[in-house]
């Protein structure tokens, strides 16, 4: 009887969209690594083809467990244990996987990013911390309820304490720092764009926003002057703000849009793209692989792509909307940043 409730409510459909994104990005790493003399990039996508399998995999595997996903709250610490460990551990043996980003561990044959491990474990453990103070209001009604069922579980008034907004904004700036000293500066702010997205779903008082918005911009400053140990990060922002048309970012740019227009209408074929295979285009398996798709599938097959992370953030918002607790939506809300947020950085930076 459970078994049939449970994959009554499972949402097929975003599993559905999840899965052919997944093949759809093993597809294009093939086809983008074809040309390629380096044997571990042609062997990509057979790992990334596993990793999804085994993702899957992991999905049924949490759909048919006991108890719902609550269970994720309790683990917070750990979580949030392991994220802290596996950065401090990238900083001291890490090494570089693509471009100057030491954060890569390898372990024989197998390698990992901590950091985006670090994400994921990110969003239970803010998600937990900013949904306490209603989990324990709820408690204590309920005892004062002579155990009957609270209405607090409901109630969208509640809203996180000042003490839990300034712990979830340690917790989010101890990852951040970590992050940025491998030095990784687009995913230390995907982790900090989550926790906002967070607090912004959390409905925090706009005064915690603001107290944000400024330790921000006082934070800019000894970030600038910590840059200079990392030329290219200072590049990388100077040529945001005044591109110079003689840089490296530059020319990857100026790269990524030739191969973008050249697509046309229907491209010009999965393996066929001038830019990808004949390797004028940086790291295209990576930071450039949208450039890949506008080359090789055009403008129908962006369309298609566009399409299907229209309907997976659909799907996703969705779910914050019907979720009966502010931990179910404050953990989909981190989900949903975390790939919205890549994906606008990553198809902006291909468009320049």
């Amino acid at each position: 009887m459970r078994g049939r409730r449970l994959w009554r409510h499972f949402d097929f459909v975003l599993l559905g969209v999840a899965i052919v994104l997944t093949i759809f990005g093993v597809v294009m790493i093939n086809s983008a690594n074809r040309g390629s003399l380096d044997t571990q990039l042609q062997a990509e996508w057979g790992r990334q083809a596993i990793l999804g399998v085994m993702g899957v995999g992991l999905v049924f595997l949490l759909a048919a467990f006991p108890r719902d996903y609550h269970w994720l709250a309790d683990l917070w610490p750990l979580a949030y244990g392991i994220a802290a460990v596996l950065l401090v551990l990238a900083l001291i043996f890490g090494e570089s996987g693509v471009g100057q980003v030491s954060g890569w561990l390898y372990l024989g044959t197998v390698a990992i990013q901590p950091s985006y491990v670090a994400m994921n474990l990110l969003t239970v453990s803010i998600a937990a911390v900013l949904g306490q103070g209603r989990k324990k209001r709820r408690a204590s009604q309920s005892l004062l309820a002579g155990g009957r069922k609270s209405g607090l579980s409901d109630a969208p008034a509640e809203r996180p304490s000042l003490r839990d907004f300034f712990f979830s904004g340690l917790l989010t700036t101890v990852l951040v720092a970590l992050v940025f000293l491998e030095p990784d500066m687009a995913t230390a702010a995907v982790l900090a764009s989550m926790w906002l997205a967070m607090l912004l779903e959390s409905n925090v008082p706009a005064r915690y926003l603001v107290i944000t918005l400024l330790a921000v911009l006082i934070a800019l400053v000894p970030l600038w002057g910590i840059m200079e140990q990392w030329p290219y990060m200072r590049e990388r922002v100077l040529g945001f703000l005044n591109p110079d048309p003689n840089s490296g970012a530059a020319y990857q740019v100026g790269q990524a849009l030739i191969a973008v227009g050249s697509g046309g209408f229907w491209g010009k074929g999965l393996g066929q793209g001038t830019q990808s295979q004949l390797r004028y285009l940086p790291v295209r398996h990576t930071d450039f692989i949208f450039s890949v798709v506008a080359e090789e599938l055009g403008f129908v097959g962006v369309m298609v792509l566009f399409a299907l992370y229209l309907v997976l953030f659909l799907r996703l918002l969705r779910i914050i909307l019907i979720s009966p607790s502010l931990f179910g939506k404050l953990l989909v809300t981190g989900i949903l940043a975390m790939i919205l947020f890549q994906v606008a950085v990553n198809v902006g930076m291909n468009l320049g």
